[in-house]
């Protein structure tokens, strides 16, 4: 299969342009990661599941994960996928089950009270996938485990901003009940779909701390191996160009997606490959 052939779990992949850019052993591997990433997160998203029936799920591919680092076969073929890329890349057992910790918070858990404790899920549900990302761009760097973490923080936070309406409607309030509180925002604000001033300047607020967190991430990708890093870049500067979008349109996020089209993703790649 070549670089230039899907994968079957890319589908729906908002890092669909960073996969052009790896060799086809590595984008196969980062299509099982994505295929791994997205059946947990659809677990925890199940609306039509009770909690005890999602955690048992959650449950389960613990056990699968820890019974295929273990050298149990395979039951199907995503989990074969996720054999072959965490033999060929020497991929972590860790971040995989901090992955499946991170999402398994969101089956029990719907607010965070500081941001604090919001880094802690967001380490895991997105930082963890930067982690093992670089395990099959090879970068091992010394700052590799900063880099992952910033940039973890900076795409989830930017999730966070983009789906303050949707999530809301799921019951889950991701953005620090420290925050609103501190902008005079109750938690019901996001089921109504209105945009006060104080609203605006929350969300500049946490605009502002995504950019920092994206340039925190890139001031750690320097040295000689920055070109493994082609595939991160992109990645961030889809999140972070879509930010600023996000914050052109008002933060009017409650209607439809707000997403980059096709001349504003390749313009994101383009500036991506000129920093590499």
């Amino acid at each position: 299969m070549s670089s230039s052939q899907p994968h079957p779990y890319e589908a729906g992949s908002s890092f669909k342009p960073a996969f052009l850019f790896l060799n086809p052993e590595q984008r196969r591997a980062l299509s099982a990661l994505y295929g791994y990433a997205r059946s947990v997160d659809d677990i925890a998203d199940n609306e039509a599941a009770a909690p005890p029936e999602k955690q048992a799920a959650l449950a389960d591919w613990k056990a699968r994960i820890e019974a295929l680092f273990a050298g149990v076969a395979p039951q199907n073929p995503l989990e074969a996928e996720l054999v072959r890329a965490a033999g060929i890349y020497s991929m972590s057992k860790e971040n995989l089950l901090l992955i499946l910790e991170g999402v398994g918070m969101d089956a029990r858990k719907n607010e965070y009270a500081s941001f604090e404790e919001l880094k802690y899920y967001m380490y895991r549900v997105a930082s963890a996938v930067g982690l093992s990302c670089l395990e099959i761009f090879g970068w091992r760097g010394d700052n590799a485990s900063a880099y992952a973490e910033n940039l973890g923080y900076a795409v989830q936070l930017t999730n966070i901003i983009r789906d303050v309406f949707e999530d809301a409607r799921l019951g889950r309030v991701y953005l620090p009940l420290e925050d609103l509180e501190k902008f005079g925002c109750a938690p019901s604000l996001f089921k109504n779909f209105i945009y006060p001033d104080n609203f605006i300047e929350l969300m500049r607020f946490e605009a502002a701390r995504a950019r920092g967190f994206y340039t925190r991430a890139q001031n750690l990708a320097a040295g000689p191996e920055k070109k493994k890093l082609l595939c991160a870049f992109i990645m961030a500067q889809l999140y972070s160009d879509l930010l600023d979008k996000i914050e052109a349109r008002g933060f009017n996020t409650a209607g439809p997606r707000i997403r980059l089209n096709g001349f504003e993703k390749l313009r994101a790649v383009y500036r991506a490959w000129r920093y590499c």
